[in-house]
């Protein structure tokens, strides 16, 4: 069943969207306004071995060895073609970390993320309680309306499991077959329909 389109609320990429920087993506919602700008997060687009990329000055600190690199390339996602020199994250250390911004009951945006935090249990890939995002995506006030009414997004219920989620590569399918009724057939569309 389709969600009301909010703060917390999933974006979900239709097999239409011929777009790169959103084929087969899920966007999790972070703001939503009908009088300013909307923005949201890609929460399944790690960014993998890319992130030697950016772990030369400013994430050294936290990529000392082989095994801390593989390490934050699974917690750190490429979240949107929009300030891509930005760093966002998301978390679920209510509690911990003060001032974030609540998105769902559990998970939040932002705050005071101190450097204790980023110790190896916090990190671990296989419990996500932390992730961080390069970028995010962004609609002008109505775009974002629009895009949906044109079929290229569906609109899902947010959950703070599967958005840190440990397996990230397969978010897009879940959503949709979680959707159930004609959902779940696109859940399993081929990406590249040739193969069919």
């Amino acid at each position: 069943m389709p969600a009301p389109l909010q703060t917390g609320s999933l974006l979900v990429a239709t097999p239409a969207f011929k777009s790169l920087a959103f084929d087969r993506t899920v966007v999790l919602i972070t703001h939503y306004s009908e009088e300013d700008i909307t923005m949201g997060l890609v929460i399944n687009r790690p960014l993998g071995e890319r992130v030697r990329r950016y772990t030369a000055e400013s994430l050294q600190h936290l990529a000392g060895s082989e095994e801390a690199h593989a390490e934050l390339g699974r917690i750190f996602y490429q979240g949107g073609p929009v300030h891509q020199r930005y760093l966002f994250f998301l978390h679920r250390l209510d509690g911990l970390v003060e001032g974030g911004t609540r998105i769902l009951d559990g998970l939040y945006l932002g705050g005071n993320l101190d450097a204790k935090y980023a110790e190896p249990e916090v990190l671990r890939a296989d419990v996500p309680r932390l992730r961080f995002y390069l970028g995010h995506a962004g609609w002008e006030p109505g775009q974002l309306e629009s895009e949906i009414s044109a079929g290229t997004w569906f609109l899902a219920p947010g959950d703070p499991e599967l958005v840190l989620a440990p397996t990230p590569e397969t978010i897009w399918q879940t959503v949709l077959y979680s959707m159930g009724g004609k959902y779940r057939p696109i859940s399993v569309f081929p990406e590249d329909p040739s193969v069919n």
